[in-house]
């Protein structure tokens, strides 16, 4: 039973990987690229589950799964600052223009 939640996981976990790197390498902006760079860190959450469940709680699936926790945790604020500095790069001022285009959705 252990054999297949493992196949199963490091399946699903494999799939996001490649879903992730299709995006990447399909989308034409760095912004729209980020998406899917942020999903990356839930493939390897599955791929850390998946050890764990192959190990067990041994040393090698604990730091699979601690890997998998810290990248499915941090990926997101990685993303953001990420965001943030290409808009600085880009506008000048992160917050260049947002009154403008708050004023333009109203």
């Amino acid at each position: 039973m252990s054999r297949v939640v493992t196949t199963v996981l490091l399946g699903a976990g494999v799939a996001i990987e490649l879903l992730a790197v299709i995006g990447v390498v399909s989308m034409r902006d760095a912004f729209d690229r980020l998406h899917f760079v942020g999903l990356a860190g839930f493939g390897a959450l599955l791929v850390g589950a998946s050890i764990l469940v192959r190990e067990s709680w041994s040393l090698i699936g604990d730091k699979a799964l601690a890997t998998g926790v810290v990248l499915a945790l941090f990926s997101p604020v990685v993303v953001h600052a990420t965001a943030r500095s290409f808009r600085t790069r880009t506008q000048g001022d992160w917050d260049e223009g947002i009154d403008a285009y708050r004023e333009d959705n109203r």
